[in-house]
C-alpha cells in the first residue's frame, strides 16, 4: 500500500490538467482553488466526524506549519498551476510544474536529513533535460515566459509544502491534516478570489462548479489524503518520486478529455522526466 498510495494519487491528479484545460475560459484560478477545497471537504468531513481523529501537541507552531503547508502547496501552488495551464496548455504546464519532485528532494535532503544518493542527482539531471525538451517549441512554437513563471512557482511552492507535510505529521494524523489544510485553503482563497478576481459570471458558474467538483473530490479528497499517507509511511523523497507518473498520465487525459493535442516534444519531455524518476528509485 505504501507505494500504491502515491500511484493512485498520481492517477487522480492526472485528470486535473484535462479538466482545467477544458474549462479554462470559465475558471478564475484563486477562486477555483477555494471552491476545490470546499468540494473536497464535502466528502471528507463526514469521515472525519466518524473517525474522530485529532491534533497532538496543539500549539501555535503546529497550526502555522499546517497552515503554511496548505497555503503554499495546494493554495499558491495549485492556483499558479491552474494559471500555467490556462496560458501554456495542460501538456506543457504539467511537465514544468512537476519538477517540484526535485525541489522537494533537495529540501528533504538539506533540512530533513534524508540521504543524498547519486541516483537522485542523475535522475534530477535527466528530468531537467526533459523540461528543456518539453519547453523549447513545446507550445506550438509559442513559449510564454509568463506561463513558465507560473509553472515554476507551482514547482517551488509544491516542493516546500511537501516537506512541510512531513513536519506537520508530527502534530496531526493523516485525515486531520488533510481536512485542516483544505479548511485553511477555503478560508483564505475564496475571499481572496472574490476580492482579486471577482465572482463568477452567470455563464461561468456551472463550468466552475463542475471543474471544482471533479478536481476537488478526486484530486484533493482522494489524492491529497493518499499523498499525505504516503509521506507519513515512506518519506518525502520516495513519495514525490512516485508521483512522477502524473506528467505521463496527464498526456492521455488531456488528449481524451479536453481535445488538446500534446506535442511530441512535450510527450518526450514527460517520458524523460519519468525515466529520471525511475533511475532515482531503482538505482542505489
Amino acid at each position: 500500500m505504501d507505494y500504491i498510495a502515491p500511484v493512485i494519487a498520481s492517477l487522480t491528479w492526472s485528470i486535473n490538467p484535462a479538466v482545467i484545460s477544458r474549462y479554462r475560459d470559465h475558471i478564475k484560478p484563486v477562486l477555483f482553488t477555494g471552491f476545490r477545497a470546499l468540494a473536497a471537504l464535502s466528502l471528507l468531513i463526514p469521515f472525519t466526524i466518524w473517525a474522530n481523529p485529532g491534533l497532538t501537541g496543539f500549539t501555535a507552531t503546529s497550526i502555522i506549519v499546517v497552515m503554511l503547508s496548505a497555503v503554499l502547496g495546494p493554495g499558491v501552488g495549485d492556483a499558479s498551476y491552474t494559471r500555467a495551464i490556462q496560458i501554456l496548455g495542460g501538456s506543457l504546464a504539467v511537465v514544468v510544474s512537476y519538477t517540484y519532485i526535485f525541489v522537494s528532494q533537495v529540501i528533504a535532503i538539506v533540512f530533513l536529513g534524508e540521504p543524498l544518493r547519486f541516483s537522485v542527482i542523475a535522475g534530477s539531471l535527466m528530468a531537467f533535460a526533459g523540461i528543456v525538451i518539453a519547453s523549447v517549441n513545446g507550445n506550438g512554437g509559442r513559449i510564454s515566459l509568463n506561463g513558465l513563471a507560473y509553472a515554476a512557482t507551482a514547482s517551488i511552492t509544491w516542493g516546500i509544502a511537501t516537506s512541510l507535510i512531513k513536519v506537520a505529521l508530527l502534530y496531526a494524523d493523516t485525515l486531520t491534516l488533510t481536512v485542516m489544510r483544505l479548511g485553511f485553503i477555503a478560508i483564505f482563497f475564496i475571499p481572496a478570489g472574490l476580492i482579486v478576481e471577482g465572482g463568477p459570471g452567470e455563464a461561468d458558474s456551472r463550468p466552475l462548479i463542475k471543474a471544482s467538483l471533479i478536481t476537488g473530490v478526486l484530486g484533493w479528497s482522494i489524492g491529497m489524503l493518499l499523498f499525505i499517507y504516503s509521506i507519513n509511511r515512506i518519506g518525502v523523497s520516495a513519495t514525490a518520486v512516485a508521483t512522477a507518473l502524473t506528467p505521463v498520465l496527464s498526456q492521455l487525459t488531456v488528449k481524451l478529455l479536453s481535445r488538446e493535442k500534446p506535442t511530441l516534444k512535450t510527450l518526450a519531455g514527460a517520458l524523460l522526466i519519468s525515466s529520471g524518476i525511475a533511475v532515482s528509485i531503482l538505482l542505489p
